[in-house]
């Protein structure tokens, strides 16, 4: 078990890029994920969501990742982006899809697929669905999901 509580900061390198991490409670580092952004097109790019500590029960891991998105929504927000884009994985796409409230669009590599939307009605839905502390009220990710998260 990671210490408590859980909670998110972002960084933002003042040009393209957000770090979103998760952080227990004594401030190490649980998982984080890059977001990659462009002001002129008011659009952003989430990416791979990895869990680089262990020792994390199958909940915490999940509340991690949904603490990703959480604040990766708000910095996005913050930064005046109207769009937001991330591919997922098949084993990852039920997750994808109940946390952003958009069905994904299988890409020509195969096994990944695209989920693209308005900023405003992805992170109203997220913010509808899950607490501050990663919490979920409505979404029921499968077990599995917390191990080797990534995009």
């Amino acid at each position: 078990m990671w210490s408590e509580p859980l909670t998110a900061a972002s960084a933002d390198d003042g040009r393209s890029v957000v770090t979103v991490t998760v952080l227990d409670g004594q401030g190490a580092p649980v998982a984080h994920v890059r977001c990659d952004y462009n002001r002129a097109a008011h659009t952003g790019l989430f990416g791979e969501m990895v869990i680089t500590a262990t020792g994390g029960s199958p909940q915490q891991r999940v509340r991690a990742l949904v603490l990703l998105v959480r604040q990766a929504l708000a910095a996005a927000d913050a930064l005046g982006l109207t769009r937001v884009r991330t591919e997922a994985a098949a084993r990852l796409l039920p997750f994808a899809e109940r946390m952003s409230n958009l069905r994904g669009r299988e890409l020509h590599a195969g096994g990944r697929f695209d989920l693209a939307g308005d900023l405003h009605s992805v992170r109203t839905h997220v913010l509808d669905t899950t607490g501050a502390d990663g919490s979920d009220t409505a979404i029921s990710p499968s077990p599995k999901l917390g191990e080797g998260a990534g995009g």
